[in-house]
């Protein structure tokens, strides 16, 4: 099956040409509208004052309001402020509201010739918000209903919100790696444009830099150059602010494994705190953690192998249409790379964004085999992983009664079973989902090249 076969597959069931156009309408411009409109309802609510209807609000939705909005945003800005004076902001920044460190990328003080600075926090936020809620129209089309009530879902979760409320870099990142993608498909003009957005969101936040990984999509000779480019400039960029790097990276937010945070450590550790709380099993923690570590990695390996083995992987990508698949790419290498680099707050969850339209499309590929069935299953969950804090809350609510107590979004009460079971089915979900999206970025990265530069020897010998 070709793509023009997957294509009328899509048509037919739609009910024709006409209706997937409308579809794809709707797909590109419905989950944006929902989202303005659900931003403007809760900016009406703290402009009018209703301060504690919009705490409540944003309490059910799973965020824990801070005593103004966009305080992610006021940090950045405050680090402008303060390299403006000529003062280290690194470990701590006087010009901040908290004090924190700025321990993003230095270059950020680079830029601070911007003239923009903490008295312009509620404008800039307000305009990050909407920009980011209408960047999601250049997003590939959906292709059905469903996969627009996907995105709707996603648009409207708890880590979607929650980054707007923050008004988090990553909103920015979000938009840089969204405008870099087509050019990514067009003329090598055009590449290098988009890598050089790509190298400017990883200097902005370091964990994009993990997308210049996209370089072995390109033909041999242009993915050499790619590579050897890129890595003179990261080096440059590490000579240039190596001493600030180091600064910075031991103060990087960091949290208990049964908060909100995802990332590889949570389930190995956490599992070995709650062995040595409750002394089900006589190991000291190290041994814990290694031991569960090596269960759950021997698991997810066999995971990757068995679904690897099932079906065609690299071929049921080459029948997605570039655009989705360069997206699902994207969005893989963003969240696989953020996982594995360590615990991440949840608003970075905004990029399975990214992979909604490529996972639909292989759901619906009939070719895919068992590629298909698990792109079902991870389209089905990533709205609930978007929505786990949320979710969380409610189920606290409705089996006990009472709100979760004071920090329940950071940190966990290993006497109540009922936390206990939802931070382990979160992990376990996560370590799944990250497994996924691991098999398709070695299927497409890996797999595939290796494949196209060993068909020409092999036909040179037949």
């Amino acid at each position: 099956m070709d793509k023009q076969d997957v294509l009328d597959g899509y048509r037919q069931e739609t009910g024709g040409h006409s209706l997937i156009q409308r579809t794809n309408l709707s797909g590109r411009l419905v989950p944006s509208l929902v989202g303005l409109v659900a931003f403007a309802i809760v900016a009406a609510l703290l402009i009018s004052g209703e301060h504690s209807a919009y705490n409540r609000l944003l309490t059910l939705w799973g965020i824990e309001p801070f005593r103004f909005p966009f305080v992610d945003l006021s940090g950045s800005l405050a680090a402008w402020d303060c390299a403006r004076q000529g003062k280290d902001v690194i470990i701590s920044d006087p010009c901040d509201v908290l004090a924190r460190g700025y321990t993003y990328s230095p270059f950020w003080m680079t830029i601070d010739w911007i003239p923009l600075g903490q008295p312009d926090r509620n404008w800039v936020g307000v305009t990050l918000g909407a920009v980011f809620l209408v960047s999601l129209c250049a997003l590939p089309p959906a292709v059905s209903a469903a996969e627009t009530g996907v995105r709707i879902a996603a648009v409207l979760s708890t880590m979607v919100m929650f980054a707007i409320e923050r008004a988090n870099p990553d909103l920015l990142i979000f938009i840089l790696v969204l405008g870099a993608l087509p050019l990514l498909l067009r003329s090598a003009i055009a590449k290098a444009l988009g890598y050089g957005l790509v190298f400017l969101a990883g200097a902005i936040k370091y964990y994009p830099f993990v997308l210049l990984a996209l370089a072995a999509r390109e033909r041999l000779r242009l993915a050499i150059f790619i590579a050897v480019l890129s890595l003179m400039a990261l080096l440059a960029f590490y000579f240039i602010y190596a001493s600030q790097i180091h600064e910075g990276l031991p103060h990087i937010a960091k949290g208990v494994p049964f908060g909100d945070m995802f990332g590889v450590q949570n389930l190995p550790v956490g599992m070995s705190m709650v062995f040595q709380g409750t002394h089900a099993l006589p190991m000291d923690s190290v041994t814990g953690t290694l031991a569960v570590m090596s269960l759950v990695g021997a698991t997810a390996l066999w995971t990757m192998l068995k679904l690897s083995r099932a079906s065609d992987i690299p071929a049921a990508l080459c029948r997605l249409d570039e655009a989705r698949r360069l997206a699902l790419l994207a969005g893989a290498l963003l969240m696989v790379g953020c996982f594995f680099a360590g615990q991440n707050v949840p608003y970075r969850g905004i990029f399975l964004l990214f992979v909604i339209p490529g996972l639909s499309a292989l759901a619906r590929d009939r070719d895919a085999g068992a590629i298909a069935s698990a792109s079902r299953l991870a389209l089905i969950s990533i709205p609930f992983f978007m929505w786990a804090e949320a979710i969380r809350l409610w189920i606290h609510l409705a089996i006990i009664g009472t709100y979760p107590p004071i920090g329940f979004r950071t940190t966990l009460t290993l006497q109540q079973p009922l936390d206990l079971v939802l931070w382990f089915g979160r992990e376990v979900g996560w370590w799944f989902l990250i497994a996924f999206l691991s098999t398709i970025l070695l299927s497409d990265l890996v797999v595939r090249p290796l494949r196209n530069g060993l068909r020409p020897s092999l036909q040179s010998k037949s």
